[in-house]
């Protein structure tokens, strides 16, 4: 049998025809999971980066918070004893009846105890479950630290326990300041 002959744009659209058509929805299919795989990394790297601004953002009101102390001792330098603290004991002795010392004069003492209520106000209303240390620095005479604590279950920003500072507790991310209040 003798086969006709097509003149060739017939030739050229009979051969078109003749590939498979399920080569076109497997193309489109790979191209649709190339596209979602690049679309879940989009998100995953925008969630990282969310995150990181998150602890960003701890980070920095930490350090107004550790800042804000240490003028605060600074400026009552005589009494940095009272602002000794440990963490978790928030009160520290230290009752809301104490005195508003923005409003009335107060002794030192009784400022150094506003500040540390001030302190523990401040923990509560900006840091997620923040809490704070004050110390007085091993082996270097007239020198504290602070060192301020927020819950972080990653506990991406930790410090050590240089210079006699305690230990950030467990999920918890720290910052720490070390100042001398008397200059």
């Amino acid at each position: 049998m003798q086969q006709l002959k097509l003149p060739f744009k017939l030739q050229r659209l009979h051969h078109q025809t003749k590939r498979p058509l399920g080569i076109a929805l497997l193309e489109a299919l790979i191209a649709l999971v190339v596209l979602a795989f690049g679309a879940l990394g989009l998100l995953w790297m925008h969630q990282q980066a969310l995150a990181q601004q998150r602890q960003q953002l701890m980070r920095s009101v930490a350090i107004g918070i550790a800042d804000d102390l240490g003028e605060r001792m600074r400026l009552n330098a005589l009494q940095s004893a009272m602002y000794a603290k440990t963490w978790g004991n928030s009160n520290n002795g230290i009752t809301t009846a104490a005195p508003d010392c923005t409003a009335t004069a107060c002794t030192r003492q009784e400022l150094a105890a506003w500040d540390l209520l001030q302190l523990k106000l401040t923990l509560q209303s900006q840091l997620p479950e923040g809490d704070a240390t004050v110390f007085a620095l091993t082996g270097t005479p007239n020198w504290w630290g602070i060192v301020i604590a927020w819950r972080d279950a990653n506990e991406t920003y930790r410090t050590d326990t240089a210079s006699g500072s305690p230990p950030c507790p467990t999920q918890m991310s720290c910052w720490r300041l070390f100042f001398r209040p008397d200059r």
